[in-house]
């Protein structure tokens, strides 16, 4: 066994060990086969954000456990935001500092990409397509135009521009069994048009056929790779597969359609799991973290789920509120947008504009956006509803010159998810090491914020004083 171990870290977005606990409990341990092995091989428990609401978002919680420092220090606030506007260096920054080899895949505040000693693919929703190397590029533009189709914000890819992207993704590491997956999911689509839910499983398998090429060729001493696709499922369909602590239970074509996404989604995270653990040596730990986990999304307001409304068509609603200054408009999740003012006056006067916007439903006027303002960024985000419904109003008393006051909902909106918000935050997550060098065991409470000085003392790196949390003792064999 080396002296300097290295580590894949596994970052499977907002699972938890509740519902992996339910679906064993109703499955059988087959049914996650490679999680009971983490757990019966290697050390487990719960990993807890140290954020609270309204800070219990994925794009401040990754930051945090990849800094070890918390969020009023690394200052992290909007999904993908640059990561030079991050005040804290992130774990990859470390470990290339010190001379090693680096691969990051995926991971929030990756963008841009620095020219590290191995690879860098920033997350879906980076406003670019750059990567380092750069031959990397056609993976972060399948990724970025896949998410951009799904989430509606751009055009799907024609005939010869599928022929065109799969001749360069298959040099890249693209394997004929996901081709053939793909073509079978859209095969089965225009016979059932609701699977279309399973279309998100197939962006993580494509990544984990490149990022396992990059990793085999590179070796990197320390490595990350990132899926949503879980969170998404339990975001949208958590009542319709376990509808027990719902005060509204699922409509039964709501279950029939959906009830079986959220085991699909973790059953994926397993096979993941399984295709890692054989694609490490001996010297190398496997860490698999969530950041934070979900739960059940209930609230007194959205007692019946809450219904997203996503714009339609954002430049013409920024037409509509005046687009001067606006440099460079970015699809985030659904139904979020990142808007880049540089100057402060025009961006003043726009954030003045949404926030003035209301809505009015069933004679009640009430505010029609939350905006949120980081460095030159504002993130727009269209409130929900409680029901869709007729009659619904948007008025903007402060727009642009000549733009209309009042617009129906469905001139310049959707609300065309399938179902409504069904899962949220949580702050309880999953941790777990697994390897030759660890010793099997079930771990002590921790947060976020030991994640990073852990994987550090694990490669035989120094633990910067700046970091806020704890290396976890008792892993090594």
């Amino acid at each position: 066994m080396s002296d300097k171990r290295k580590v894949l870290l596994l970052e499977f977005n907002e699972i938890n060990w509740n519902v992996i606990d339910r679906l064993v409990a109703t499955r059988g341990e087959q049914f996650l086969p490679n999680l009971m092995r983490l757990r019966r091989e290697g050390a487990w428990g719960v990993q807890s954000a140290v954020e609270r609401p309204p800070l219990l978002d994925p794009w401040i919680t990754w930051v945090t456990l990849h800094t070890g420092v918390s969020q009023a220090v690394h200052g992290a606030s909007v999904l993908e935001q640059k990561g030079e506007t991050i005040r804290a260096k992130r774990t990859w920054h470390y470990v290339s500092e010190a001379g090693r080899k680096v691969g990051v895949f995926g991971s929030i505040s990756a963008y841009p990409p620095e020219p590290v000693r191995g690879f860098m693919v920033p997350g879906p929703f980076a406003p670019g397509d750059e990567t380092h190397p750069p031959r990397l590029q056609p993976v972060q533009a399948i990724n970025r135009r896949y998410t951009q189709v799904h989430n509606k914000t751009t055009r799907a890819p024609g005939m010869f521009e599928n022929v065109r992207t799969g001749a360069q993704l298959f040099g890249l590491g693209l394997k004929p069994a996901t081709c053939a997956r793909i073509a079978t999911q859209l095969a089965r689509e225009r016979l059932t048009p609701h699977l279309r839910w399973q279309r998100v499983s197939l962006q993580p398998r494509l990544n984990f056929d490149f990022f396992a090429s990059l990793y085999q060729r590179e070796r990197p001493d320390f490595a990350t790779w990132h899926s949503n696709h879980a969170a998404h499922y339990m975001h949208h369909y958590w009542r319709a597969w376990d509808d027990s602590a719902f005060p509204v239970k699922s409509p039964p074509d709501e279950k029939r359609k959906y009830g079986e996404a959220v085991p699909y989604g973790y059953r994926l995270c397993d096979e993941l799991l399984g295709r890692a653990m054989r694609l490490i040596d001996r010297d190398t730990v496997l860490v698999v973290a969530s950041s934070m986990g979900q739960q059940p999304y209930i609230s007194d307001k959205y007692r019946e789920g809450k219904v997203v409304v996503r714009v339609k068509d954002i430049e013409a609603l920024l037409k509509l509120l005046g687009r001067d200054g606006v440099t460079e408009v970015v699809p985030t999740m659904v139904p979020q947008w990142n808007v880049h003012v540089p100057d402060a006056g025009r961006r003043a006067q726009l954030k003045q504009r949404i926030e003035a916007a209301r809505r009015t439903v069933r004679g009640v006027t009430e505010p029609a956006f939350a905006v949120e303002e980081t460095e030159d960024c504002l993130t727009l985000t269209p409130l929900g509803l409680t029901q869709l419904e007729q009659g619904v109003r948007y008025h903007f008393p402060e727009r642009a010159q000549g733009a209309a006051e009042s617009h129906t909902l469905e001139s310049l909106f959707a609300a065309d998810t399938p179902t409504v918000k069904q899962g949220m935050h949580h702050i309880d997550g999953v941790l777990g090491f697994w390897g030759p060098s660890i010793k099997p065991t079930s771990l002590q409470p921790c947060t976020n914020l030991d994640v990073a000085p852990t994987m550090l003392s694990l490669m035989g790196l120094p633990v910067p004083s700046v970091m806020e949390g704890r290396v976890i003792a008792g892993l090594a064999q």
